[in-house]
């Protein structure tokens, strides 16, 4: 459960920041896309879609530690074969250092804050960042991203 209401917060990040700037994404939960590597059908936790666009977003919540690291690097491969750019949108204290580490070098993995149910970037807005460069949104002259340090806030 703490899953899904961790892809329920970061949806809730992204519809706020695409609602406050009127991006025009359109977001969707839960949509087939493609094959796992074990030849099942895949299911995306967040799909994003403007001017023809897209980005795929998995969403994994680790908040104690345990087999996370499993998933996490299964996920991994599942988003290099993925037919769009996929992310993997990641947050909690059971992920080991070494798993964040492959994660974020890998290119795929953004890691995020998730408190009291709202998702926060750290820092520098990544996230958002990526989720522009990927869908075309210039974002050179987007407030949020001229904050060297300060995060963008829900509001």
């Amino acid at each position: 459960m703490s899953g899904n209401k961790f892809r329920n917060a970061v949806k809730e990040y992204i519809e706020n920041w695409n609602r406050n700037y009127n991006l025009g994404i359109k977001i969707k939960l839960e949509q087939p896309l493609g094959y796992r590597f074990l030849n099942n059908l895949r299911i995306i936790d967040i799909l994003l879609y403007r001017n023809n666009r897209f980005l795929g977003i998995e969403c994994k919540y680790q908040g104690v530690s345990g087999t996370a690291y499993q998933k996490l690097i299964y996920t991994l491969e599942d988003c290099k074969t993925t037919p769009i750019p996929t992310i993997i949108v990641f947050a909690g204290n059971g992920i080991k250092e070494d798993v964040k580490s492959k994660l974020i070098t890998s290119g795929y993995g953004i890691e995020v804050l998730y408190e009291d149910g709202l998702v926060k970037e750290k820092g520098f807005p990544v996230l958002l960042q990526r989720i522009a460069i990927e869908l075309g949104i210039d974002w050179f002259d987007m407030d949020i991203f001229n904050k060297k340090g300060e995060r963008y806030e829900n509001s």
